[in-house]
């Protein structure tokens, strides 16, 4: 079994998943601390261990929005030491939305002058979109046009594509005509025309956005040479922009539909298998199972997610001529656990793979990695996946010897959502790639085009665990899900600044848009900002339904709640 890192901390059992929650949902709606104390905040947060520490002090100081903020930060993004990627990703994001003033237009200049590898693209495209904001995009245009390099490019048309009036146009068509040769700089310069053509798409009817989707159709071409996941990703995403009837990979369907101005979607006709997953259905070539394998995934499911009337036991093995199953062949005599039912709808979609599709299953837990027999993405011919589904069929709940959970039986520990979704995103064919993956040419050439997340419980892990001293703030949760504090200790383990999400309830009305921007969800955006990934969301249990909602919106997917009405 694959895992990403294998440090787990196993001495002491008290989570501080929720320590600073309730901090940083304070400075959010409340007001900034005065620079002085802010300063001194930043300053202590940042002599501790912990990232989350890291991240909260720094966004302590950022709040302020004072230049001399921004000086110490941007020393900070030059020589972050500890956790150096995700350091930039964050700072580039505190840059984006606490410095939004003309004067540090040209410090950002500057910066982007000293910064330009692939792993600050994220500085590029926050700091360009506030220069265009606050004065003009022309910067941005030369860049996009112009820039040696493909992720400075892509990070310009991204910024453009977020503005108010973007000249599209302006940027995608001279892309289209001096379109790269590497496959990587191909799909990074995809990615960013794709996302800006998909945010702008209400201006469909306009002669300047119908230029600039002329030039994108035109790469689908036979002289463009393509690769034929690149195509299927263009199409999927132009059949929502021109609401057309299939997923064309030949330019001539998509011109006619242009040049007959809006159609309607027909109803679909067609018979051909889909894959499919708790019934959703979607189009794609490479897809990754994010499964939850968390101690939480051995609670019984509950009666609502069952069929109704007596279950029957096995039931006979089908003919050859229709192997692809579905929801009738769920074994509900053996389905106890979400975890059973979760393996059972797995065989289902394994089963319904055309041979040529791509698949592999990533895990989560405290920890996250692949399944042996999928380390990256491989054909689902029926060898593959009779190796997977029996390595599926080899995980167990196993009897815990020691910590807080002795006697119990579990799973793989905590719900790491982000660290697995992580995994998805930076695959490649031989297993997951280092940062920054987001940019990077395996993932962008041979990664996913569809996840899959399956989920039951509210995140509080993220693979940047480690144990610190206790410093006596905020909670100590024992359970997060079901709101159980700790007693607290002298140390503890502290995951990262991804391991939380707001819970929602009682209110029967969607929260504000402020409350769900969590580290966590940032960071999904930047992961997918250049791979415009569609990601389908099934929750079991008390999975956090808001949560889902919202990866499926990032990724312009479906929702699926086990046991819920439709």
């Amino acid at each position: 079994m694959v895992r990403v890192r294998c440090n787990r901390l196993l001495s002491l059992s008290l989570l501080a998943a929720g320590a600073l929650v309730g901090e940083a949902i304070a400075q959010q709606r409340g007001e900034p601390m005065p620079y002085d104390q802010a300063l001194a905040r930043y300053q202590e947060c940042l002599s501790r261990l912990p990232f989350q520490y890291h991240t909260s002090g720094r966004e302590t100081l950022a709040r302020t929005g004072s230049p001399d903020a921004l000086t110490v930060l941007a020393k900070d993004y030059a020589k972050a030491k500890d956790y150096p990627e995700h350091s930039r990703y964050t700072l580039a994001s505190m840059f984006g939305r606490f410095f939004r003033d003309e004067q540090f237009v040209p410090r950002f200049a500057e910066m982007r002058r000293k910064f330009d590898d692939p792993v600050d693209t994220w500085l590029w495209y926050h700091t360009l979109r506030n220069e265009i904001s606050l004065v003009d995009a022309r910067n941005a245009m030369r860049i996009a046009t112009g820039a040696k390099k493909t992720y400075q490019r892509a990070a310009a048309i991204l910024a453009i594509g977020d503005s108010s009036r973007p000249d599209l146009a302006a940027v995608v068509v001279p892309n289209c005509v001096e379109f790269p040769k590497k496959p990587g700089d191909r799909m990074l310069l995809l990615g960013a025309m794709t996302g800006a053509l998909r945010r702008n798409k209400a201006r469909v009817n306009e002669d300047g956005y119908r230029k600039a989707l002329r030039a994108y159709i035109s790469l689908l071409a036979a002289d463009v040479r393509l690769s034929h996941s690149a195509k299927v990703q263009m199409a999927r995403h132009l059949q929502t922009i021109l609401n057309g009837p299939a997923q064309f990979v030949n330019p001539e369907p998509w011109l006619e539909l242009l040049d007959r101005g809006e159609v309607k979607r027909p109803k679909s006709t067609h018979t051909v298998v889909k894959p499919r997953f708790f019934g959703i259905e979607t189009e794609g070539e490479r897809f990754c199972y994010v499964v939850d394998m968390s101690d939480s995934m051995l609670k019984e499911i509950s009666p609502s997610a069952r069929p109704k009337g007596p279950i029957t036991g096995p039931k006979k093995k089908r003919k050859k001529k229709s192997m692809a199953l579905d929801e009738s062949d769920l074994p509900w005599h053996k389905i106890v656990t979400r975890w059973d039912l979760a393996r059972e709808q797995l065989r289902i979609s394994l089963s319904r793979l055309p041979k040529d599709k791509q698949f592999s299953i990533v895990w989560f837990g405290t920890d996250a990695g692949t399944l042996d027999a999928t380390k990256g993405l491989v054909k689902a011919t029926p060898a593959n996946v009779k190796r997977a589904m029996a390595e599926l069929d080899s995980i167990n709940a196993t009897m815990a010897t020691a910590g807080r959970k002795q006697g119990q039986m579990v799973l793989r520990g905590e719900t790491s959502l982000h660290f697995g979704m992580s995994v998805a995103f930076s695959l490649g064919k031989r297993g997951p790639n280092g940062e920054p993956s987001y940019v990077a040419p395996k993932p962008l050439i041979e990664g996913c085009d569809t996840v899959f997340l399956l989920s039951d419980g509210v995140p509080n892990w993220d693979g940047f665990d480690i144990n610190d001293k206790d410093y006596g703030e905020g909670r100590v949760m024992r359970d997060v899900e079901r709101g159980i504090a700790a007693a607290r200790t002298p140390r503890i383990n502290y995951p990262g600044p991804y391991a939380s999400f707001p819970t929602f309830t009682g209110s029967g009305h969607r929260p504000r848009a402020a409350d769900m921007d969590t580290w966590l969800i940032q960071d999904l955006v930047r992961q997918n900002a250049f791979r415009r990934i569609r990601i389908h969301c099934v929750g079991l249990g008390e999975a956090n339904e808001t949560l889902l909602e919202t990866l499926a919106e990032i990724g312009h997917g479906e929702v699926f709640i086990v046991g819920k009405k439709k």
